[in-house]
């Protein structure tokens, strides 16, 4: 009896799966289409929530609105002449450094064409103050955390445990004296050391002129807040320090406290600039969870699982090690 029952919730679970793939392959279009009934001006509201990396993705089961969802958002809505400005929430302590930069240029491409509003939610540090930095402007609460301009690289060292506790000796084979850099085999040598923190040096020196070109160097002629940030203010923070939403405004690194329905009414006078249209703009979710997906996720969360996962535990610059990291953790 308890094998039969146990089989038919397997079969069940591979439906919901199969169910989860179709609502996931390219979700966006699928809710843009729904939305093409709409009628007059559409701002495209989109999210990204957790981690900036390539290789989440959304699904039935996931509570995250992932980056590479975002990333592909964003392509589309730039295609489409329906779309007049795009909404960007960002709830997210950063990630990966090619990410962010592929989800930077991309917004920064888009401007030059449309609106773009980022909206910082309770974290948007490191790499997702990077990725809102592209946007024409920003908004945050009072109280959201940013800042955290910044690269973090970790490596794990577990060679002692190996070779005193365990007794085992690695033998690596290797091409040249660098091959196996930031191995947990053995410990790093000084020069290593070096030629990271020289990756380092560059990532954040990266950090710093993506900051400087989409916002120290803003040009446009919008009708609405836009609080300056100098070059000297923007050096001077950039250690790694996280702000207040309102410290971050006093410093110039957001230019209004504010949340959607504030974005809202600025990027309708940032539309009728744009495009010489006096009609109120109506806003679609883009990229949002489908309804579905959000109970799902919230069974399972809440259902199924225990409330925290040993992933919980783990510094998220661990789990991605040996790549330099645009995050706050």
């Amino acid at each position: 009896m308890k094998s039969g029952l146990i089989a038919k919730i397997v079969i069940l679970l591979c439906v919901l799966c199969l169910i989860s793939g179709f609502f996931n392959i390219e979700k966006e279009e699928v809710l843009y289409e729904k939305n093409n009934k709409i009628g007059g001006n559409k701002i495209a509201v989109m999210e990204v929530e957790g981690t900036i990396v390539s290789s989440y993705e959304s699904n039935l089961f996931s509570s995250e609105t992932s980056a590479a969802n975002l990333l592909k958002s964003l392509k589309s809505a730039a295609a489409d002449d329906d779309i007049k400005g795009i909404i960007i929430k960002i709830n997210s302590p950063g990630g990966t450094v090619a990410m962010s930069q592929n989800i930077y240029n991309q917004i920064l491409n888009i401007r030059q064409k449309k609106p773009v509003i980022a909206v910082l939610d309770d974290v948007a540090a490191s790499g997702g103050y990077y990725i809102a930095s592209a946007a024409d402007r920003i908004l945050a609460q009072e109280g959201t955390l940013t800042g955290s301009i910044g690269v973090i690289v970790s490596f794990m060292d577990f060679h002692h445990l190996l070779t005193e506790k365990l007794d085992i000796n690695p033998v690596v084979i290797k091409s040249g004296k660098y091959k196996d850099i930031g191995s947990g085999l053995r410990e790093m040598t000084p020069e290593e050391r070096n030629l990271m923190q020289d990756i380092v040096n560059d990532s954040y020196n990266q950090f710093i002129e993506a900051i400087t070109k989409a916002r120290v160097f803003r040009n446009d002629n919008y009708k609405v807040t836009k609080t300056l940030l100098d070059e000297g203010t923007l050096k001077s923070n950039a250690d790694g320090r996280v702000f207040t939403g309102r410290m971050a405004k006093k410093l110039g690194f957001i230019d209004e406290i504010g949340d959607i329905d504030t974005a809202k009414n600025m990027i309708e006078v940032m539309v009728q600039q744009k495009y010489g249209n006096n009609s109120k703009v109506k806003l679609v979710n883009y990229n949002k969870k489908t309804t579905i997906s959000e109970y799902f996720s919230s069974f399972t969360e809440y259902g199924t699982q225990s409330k925290y996962k040993l992933s919980d535990f783990i510094p998220t610059s661990m789990i991605l090690s040996r790549r330099p990291l645009y995050l706050w953790e």
